[in-house]
């Protein structure tokens, strides 16, 4: 469960630039296990107004791990809340408010320190080898946590024998999707059930979705629907 995981400082993750604080796309797609690409992807298709736009999501460039030259946002506290609004998966909700509270205490300390830009780059400093230790020690026990229970229902099932149809039918669910997003990135939620064999309205597959988001595929809301995206 998510109130099992320990509290992750992400403050160092927040910049300050005229007395503005933003996170820099990149970082954000670190921090929920995203690809980059993915993030922007969602940025780009966010339903807000121009004006809105312009003031959250300033598009700058960067250098990446091989100096080639690549576009990223800085986003805003406001550009950030409405962005996250889609992202799902068992850790999005906890990672989701240790980014707010970032936020909000590099504001306070912008407060506080009447703009001493020294004392907040300071901050921004402290620990980092230690918040980057509890990250990755929060997608740990995550992960372990989704192993554990996966192992539960397997050994709940293995007692049964009249569920091997059903386990049957459930692997080539998880095998069919897998491979249908592995060719079409982005798919909407009719075309991965029809991929996979099954009307949009078919509940034990809707589940069979739910279950086994976050491990086999993910989905972030764009537009007015969910798009799947695989993880393997």
């Amino acid at each position: 469960m998510v109130q099992q995981l320990p509290d992750v400082d992400l403050r160092h993750y927040i910049s300050v630039k005229e007395n503005q604080l933003f996170t820099p796309s990149t970082r954000i797609a670190d921090v929920f296990g995203k690809e980059h690409r993915n993030v922007l992807r969602a940025i780009r298709s966010l339903e807000c107004s121009e004006y809105f736009n312009a003031l959250n999501f300033e598009r700058v460039d960067y250098k990446d791990a091989k100096g080639e030259k690549r576009q990223m946002y800085n986003v805003t506290k406001d550009g950030f809340m409405f962005l996250v609004m889609g992202f799902t998966g068992k850790q999005a909700a906890a990672i989701k408010e240790a980014y707010i509270n970032a936020f909000n205490q590099m504001a306070e300390a912008l407060h506080n320190k009447q703009h001493d830009n020294s004392a907040v780059q300071a901050l921004q400093a402290t620990n980092q080898d230690l918040q980057g230790e509890l990250l990755q020690l929060y997608r740990d026990k995550a992960k372990l946590l989704e192993q554990q229970l996966s192992h539960t229902k397997k050994a709940s099932t293995r007692k049964s024998p009249s569920n091997k149809y059903f386990e049957h039918k459930k692997h080539q669910f998880i095998q069919n999707v897998v491979q249908y997003l592995r060719q079409h990135p982005g798919a909407n939620k009719t075309n991965v059930m029809a991929a996979a064999g099954f009307k949009k309205d078919d509940k034990t597959a809707r589940k069979w979705l739910a279950d086994y988001e976050g491990i086999h595929w993910e989905s972030e809301i764009i537009g007015i629907s969910h798009a799947y995206f695989c993880k393997e």
